[in-house]
């Protein structure tokens, strides 16, 4: 799997290269200090998965994730974020990020967020989606309205509730009496009835609406 960092503190950039240098199946194959370098660096090196921080000085994270995932071969975007109570982490992930990871998570986490996303898959958090939930940010544009909801049935619900806890297709099949199939097909149908693409997002609006169960 190859990573490229965008962040515009190059002490920052460093330390995340090393994150990965401990690592024998991730590799980082470039650094760049501004969003608006991010289109050049994608096509040209071509990363599975770009660490991108969402302030910058030039050109925003923001704006460089909506460039990155109009690629027509666009890499997973992780959006990196100090965790501040600002909707840039929501918007970020209604731009086409995958994830988020907040700058101060251990090396273990960095690492296993870079395997999902290069895999195609997100990782849901409890704690993070209780935090965004929080901040009451929930009219960032792209994310979807509580109300949305509404629309899905009761087994839905009941899967939506299993991606905001952060179980995997596989675990919310076991738990469900499902077959793994079905239970993609359940989560497909979530994502056009919400209008999104975004497991987080899914979570996100699951938490927002609180259906998730408190203990």
């Amino acid at each position: 799997m190859t990573v490229l960092i965008a962040d515009d503190d190059q002490y920052n950039r460093r330390g995340i290269a090393d994150i990965f240098g401990a690592t024998e199946d991730i590799v980082v194959v470039g650094e760049i200090e501004d969003g608006d370098e991010a289109v050049a660096a994608v096509t040209r090196l071509r990363p599975h998965v770009v660490l991108m921080d969402l302030r910058m000085r030039r050109v925003g994270g923001l704006e460089a994730i909506a460039l990155l995932v109009a690629l027509p071969r666009p890499p997973a975007v992780i959006a990196m974020t100090a965790m501040d109570t600002d909707d840039l982490v929501l918007r970020s992930l209604a731009a086409g990020a995958l994830s988020f990871i907040s700058k101060d998570e251990p090396p273990a986490v960095f690492q296993r967020y870079v395997r999902a996303v290069a895999g195609g898959s997100a990782i849901v958090r409890p704690d993070e989606m209780a935090a965004l939930v929080g901040a009451q940010h929930s009219n960032a544009p792209g994310v979807p309205a509580a109300a949305s909801l509404n629309g899905l049935s009761v087994r839905e619900r009941e899967v939506l509730t299993g991606v905001a806890l952060g179980r995997t297709n596989a675990e919310i099949a076991a738990e469900l009496y499902l077959g793994e199939t079905t239970v993609k097909t359940h989560v497909s149908s979530i994502y056009n009835k919400l209008g999104t693409r975004s497991r987080v997002l899914v979570a996100y609006a699951g938490w927002q609406a609180g259906i998730v169960p408190s203990s």
